[in-house]
């Protein structure tokens, strides 16, 4: 009964935005959901990615391939949303915790890494939404 009532609150609580807490795990779960409109239709694709991540941790790279023009708007809501984007090159080209836009010069792959604070005992709960338009 409490593992049933500590679910359903966790899910209210990515449902609402607000930080969550879960006990700590041993790897990195990456949960998506994708969502996307019609090229056609609204010019804009959208996905949502969940991220659970134990402290000090880093998620897997998302790829995200983007043509010369195209806009990538990352926006991340949870316990800690610290998050470095790359280029097709592996290089840095941002890294904060509050949203960004970037555009791409060029086609090619952007990546986006998601890292969970050390000084956090308990596991890191990410919800983010990437768009591209």
């Amino acid at each position: 009964m409490k593992k049933q009532l500590l679910s359903i609150s966790l899910f209210a609580l990515l449902l609402s935005g607000a930080p969550a807490y879960a006990s700590a795990s041993t790897s990195a779960h990456v949960q998506s959901e994708p969502n996307t409109v019609s090229v056609e239709q609204q010019q804009a694709q959208s996905f949502t990615k969940y991220y659970y991540l134990t402290p000090g941790q880093l998620s897997p790279k998302e790829a995200i391939y983007l043509k010369k023009g195209q806009e990538l708007r990352i926006r991340a809501n949870g316990s800690f949303a610290n998050y470095t984007v790359y280029n097709a090159q592996n290089k840095q080209i941002w890294s904060g915790t509050t949203g960004i836009i970037i555009k791409a010069d060029e086609d090619g792959y952007r990546y986006v890494q998601f890292q969970a604070p050390y000084s956090y005992q308990d596991q890191n709960v990410i919800v983010a939404t990437y768009t591209i338009q």
